[in-house]
């Protein structure tokens, strides 16, 4: 089935045309549903790395790896969450060079109810559990492909 974008483009635009569409409706989706929560994509990224983080904790650059990010931008982003009170720095216990940051009480349940919310929006969809295991397994196998390294043009 053919849909629409606001790209225009037709269904037999290939790969890449799908997989950029995909991109930019799901980043409206991302940004509609944190800014809903007064926070941005990039923080909550940051607030879900910390929450599955052994005691809602993580170094900066471990962050910084698990999302592609620079040290600057993270920064950033820390700096502002530190600012909602949704996390803060603390001493590195291994190594008191360096802080790691702490999710609050706040900043987890925060990242809990966005990522509820996004939950929300996907049974919306109302894909059946075997279209959605169909499509988990092809983005899969699409990720897999990317990150090992297939030359670029």
């Amino acid at each position: 089935m053919s849909r629409s974008t606001s790209f225009d483009q037709p269904a037999s635009d290939g790969l890449l045309g799908h997989v950029v569409r995909l991109n930019v409706a799901v980043d409206r989706v991302l940004a509609e549903v944190t800014g809903a929560h007064g926070i941005s994509v990039a923080d909550y990224l940051v607030l879900g790395v910390i929450r599955r983080s052994p005691q809602h904790r993580s170094a900066p650059t471990a962050i910084c790896e698990v999302l592609g990010r620079t040290t600057g931008g993270m920064t950033l982003t820390i700096d502002r969450l530190v600012r909602a009170k949704l996390v803060r720095r603390l001493p590195d216990p291994g190594d008191r060079r360096r802080v790691v940051v702490e999710a609050t009480a706040a900043g987890v349940a925060l990242a809990k109810k966005v990522n509820a919310d996004l939950h929300g929006w996907e049974q919306s969809l109302g894909a059946t559990r075997t279209q959605t295991r169909g499509i988990v397994d092809a983005l899969g196998q699409l990720t897999d492909l990317i990150d090992a390294g297939n030359p670029t043009p």
